[in-house]
């Protein structure tokens, strides 16, 4: 096969690769472009940023508490310990104790309000991830055909990046320089068919010198036309 041949099977696969990439993006763009699966999202993601502080709150509540509680144990077990035995020192301990009780009442209000804030938000939390299963599998029943067709692309795509790795290799370096080089100028198919003695791309009849260049496949041979480069056989 020649470089010119090679080239051309290079750009079959290039163009496929192509097209399965933008085919692959604009159903993307199209599945994501559902206005109550957006909405259904973001309820669940501000509800997440409503309920998450409310947890912490609750659990520096707890912690405080049950750090207030285990002074009251220890303060209360010194107090009647017979250790301490002057008795403004008492007094200070017993104020103590009672200090951190009537704290400690005011935290669990605390605490009792903040549950039943975090349970309230939970609940919509779960709420709102019930319509958004639900807004999902609406839209994925509503585009099985689009799901479909992106899962089989996205099968595709690795296996056309493997074929086109695997083929770069085979070809010379300098008749890929001259395919890479020409590509973006004619709009990603540099490499035309020799068909009839006409160029498969712009249709004009070559010279007879031309033909028997691009048949020989000895060197790269270009349209007289369009300069593209002439492959003789796409086999």
């Amino acid at each position: 096969m020649s470089q010119a041949d090679k080239l051309y099977h290079l750009q079959q696969v290039e163009l496929h690769l192509g097209r399965t990439q933008k085919r692959l993006h604009d159903i993307v763009a199209l599945l994501a472009n559902n206005e109550q699966v957006k909405a259904a999202e973001q309820a669940v993601t501000t509800i997440k940023q409503q309920v998450s502080p409310l947890q912490a709150q609750a659990k520096n509540l707890e912690l405080e508490i049950e750090t207030n509680r285990e002074k009251i144990k220890q303060t209360d077990e010194a107090l009647y310990s017979g250790r301490v035995r002057n008795p403004k020192e008492l007094q200070d301990m017993q104020h103590e104790i009672e200090s951190l009780k009537r704290r400690n009442v005011v935290l669990e209000d605390q605490l009792l309000e903040t549950m039943m804030q975090v349970e309230e938000t939970e609940a919509r939390l779960t709420e709102a991830e019930a319509i958004l299963a639900d807004a999902t599998r609406q839209h994925e029943a509503s585009n099985r055909d689009l799901i479909a067709e992106r899962n089989q692309l996205r099968t595709e795509q690795p296996v056309l990046i493997e074929k086109r790795n695997q083929m770069i290799p085979t070809i010379d370096a300098d008749s890929l320089q001259v395919y890479n080089a020409i590509k973006s100028r004619k709009a990603n198919q540099p490499v035309a068919l020799l068909v009839n003695q006409s160029c498969s791309f712009c249709r004009v009849e070559q010279d007879l010198s031309i033909v028997g260049e691009v048949r020989k496949g000895i060197k790269l041979t270009y349209c007289g036309s369009c300069g593209r480069i002439l492959a003789y056989s796409s086999g």
